[in-house]
């Protein structure tokens, strides 16, 4: 499926507490981003709308989540549901960062000091195309 421009995203994204526009200058100290700073961290990568972070963050406010997607347009999404999951639960959110990155070359924004809890990786794209098959 292809994410259609949405010109709202960028605004919206730049205004979130929530949303790391520039993921490079946290490497090493992710830990350190979070309001809660001394709590286990788990890692989404491909979150997409941002249905799953969302519901799991308001959940377990004793973990940290870290959703990463590489479209910031899909993140915008994500930001709008996790608002929605947060005001449900009438809880602040203080518990959950997006962020726009390749997660190919993910080492360029997570190191060791970057311990990571768990990793989510959940329908994961590209789904191959039967012609794309080798024919024998």
């Amino acid at each position: 499926m292809r994410m259609r421009r949405k010109p709202w995203v960028r605004t919206e994204l730049a205004e979130s507490e929530f949303f790391i526009d520039n993921p490079l200058e946290n490497i090493g100290k992710w830990h350190k981003t979070f309001k809660r700073t001394k709590q286990p961290m788990h890692l989404e990568l491909g979150c997409g709308k941002g249905s799953f972070i969302a519901k799991l963050a308001s959940q377990n406010p004793q973990i940290n989540y870290l959703g990463i997607d590489i479209k910031s347009e899909v993140l915008g999404l994500a930001k709008r549901n996790i608002e929605k999951e947060y005001l449900k639960a009438k809880r602040e959110i203080d518990n959950v960062l997006l962020t726009a990155y390749e997660i190919e070359i993910i080492q360029n924004i997570l190191n060791e000091k970057d311990k990571i809890d768990r990793i989510y990786i959940n329908f994961c794209n590209p789904w191959p195309k039967p012609r794309h098959n080798k024919k024998d």
